[in-house]
């Protein structure tokens, strides 16, 4: 085999990964709009008084990520009406998927980048005891916020710290230990790489 064989089978493996990849993952981005659709209806009627549970169904996005095998696309008739035109398009027209693929690369670099900032602006803040916890404390106008997966930082701003009662910042202490407690840091990253994969639905 020559060099110019090897690279021109080097390039048919990485279109035909890509093309079978993609089209996995923009049949999860058509369904993620009807979720969107179902969240907001929910949000907007059962749910309007329920604080918990509008913030919780926004994890039924997740199972959007797996639905792009099932069997209905292929040996339904409504499925494959519904999404085979897609699959063709990305076997025609290979750019697409890697337009799509570096539109994945670009958001995850700038979620990166955001954070890598944010980690870089909290490392620079005062640390300080209050009520017995060790918290990052700003002069900037934010609410109270934790972040960081394996080592959280709770941030504070120093307008809370200094006129706040005891009582208000034992109770806003709680409130962030709690999210560290649940493990909601971890969904949060989760729910970045969701975005990230499925950045194509704006919603």
């Amino acid at each position: 085999m020559t060099v110019q064989e090897f690279w021109n089978s080097g390039i048919s493996f990485l279109n035909l990964a890509a093309v079978y990849y993609m089209i996995q993952i923009l049949k999860c981005v058509q369904i993620s709009f009807v979720i969107a659709a179902f969240v907001f209806l929910l949000r907007k009627t059962l749910l309007k008084n329920r604080v918990f549970l509008k913030g919780a169904i926004w994890g039924l996005f997740l199972p959007a990520l797996f639905v792009g095998k099932i069997k209905f696309f292929y040996e339904n008739t409504i499925g494959a009406i519904l999404f085979s035109w897609w699959t063709e398009i990305c076997k025609i027209h290979v750019w697409i998927n890697w337009v799509y693929l570096c539109g994945i690369f670009v958001y995850a670099a700038r979620l990166f980048y955001k954070k890598r900032k944010l980690k870089k602006l909290v490392a620079g803040m005062k640390k300080r005891e209050v009520e017995g916890t060790g918290v990052y404390v700003t002069t900037m106008p934010v609410t109270p916020l934790t972040i960081g997966i394996f080592r959280p930082k709770i941030v504070m701003p120093e307008v809370m710290v200094k006129e706040y009662s005891q009582k208000d910042l034992q109770t806003i202490l709680l409130h962030e230990k709690t999210h560290i407690q649940l493990g909601h840091l971890l969904f949060y990253f989760l729910w970045d790489i969701l975005r990230v994969i499925l950045w194509l639905n704006p919603f």
